[in-house]
């Protein structure tokens, strides 16, 4: 009897243990992260999104090995974005500049969580892990090169902190309603450059 009893509980606590670990669906991590940044009501109203801030370049490769840049862009619901890296928004071109690459064009679409398979097609749930401390649920496209583009989701927060091996996005903080990533960091070997969004202004 008492066999028996230890092979219940025991089935028990292992049956908790793989409910504790089931991994969310794709669709329940995209939805909390649209939550997360203020809903998808917040999301859509926002027409136009203004940025200006600084390109800091630290390349151990290169002379000087630390630059500091300014840009800045605009970016519509569209997907257009007009890009310029100058302190000057007369200097903004007029016209799509298909700058900069793929990830930040993703950052600054105005409605950037709703975009999210846009951006990243086929999309699927590969795992949980430990980030830095903080407990993440790993999404990755079937037909990208999963080093550089999954997503890596807090699971507490619900909010997309890291891009393949290299992207951080921090310092999340309100504009209208909406929680934006005010600094993007790409690292390489030799250094990293941080563009860091001094000014978001939503327009409408």
């Amino acid at each position: 009897m008492k066999t028996v009893v230890t092979m219940f509980a025991l089935a028990v606590f292992l049956g908790a243990a793989l409910a504790e670990e089931a991994l969310p669906t794709k669709d329940q991590v995209l939805q909390r992260f649209v939550e997360a940044v203020g809903g998808g009501a917040a999301l859509e109203g926002r027409d136009e999104v203004w940025y200006s801030g600084t390109i800091v370049q630290d390349l151990a490769w290169k002379e000087p090995s630390h630059t500091e840049t300014p840009f800045c862009c605009r970016a519509s619901d569209t997907g257009w974005l007009s890009y310029v890296e100058s302190a000057d928004w007369a200097d903004l071109p007029p016209e799509d500049t298909n700058e900069p690459a793929l990830k930040l064009r993703w950052v600054m679409h105005p409605s950037f969580a709703t975009q999210v398979e846009d951006f990243f097609p086929d999309l699927e749930v590969v795992r949980r892990e430990t980030r830095a401390g903080r407990s993440v649920i790993v999404l990755a496209p079937a037909d990208l090169k999963f080093e550089h583009y999954a997503l890596y989701f807090d699971e507490e927060t619900g909010l997309l902190n890291h891009i393949g091996y290299h992207n951080d996005l921090t310092d999340w903080r309100e504009v209208d309603g909406v929680l934006c990533p005010h600094t993007f960091v790409f690292g390489r070997k030799g250094g990293h450059t941080t563009y860091e969004f001094e000014e978001v202004s939503a327009k409408d």
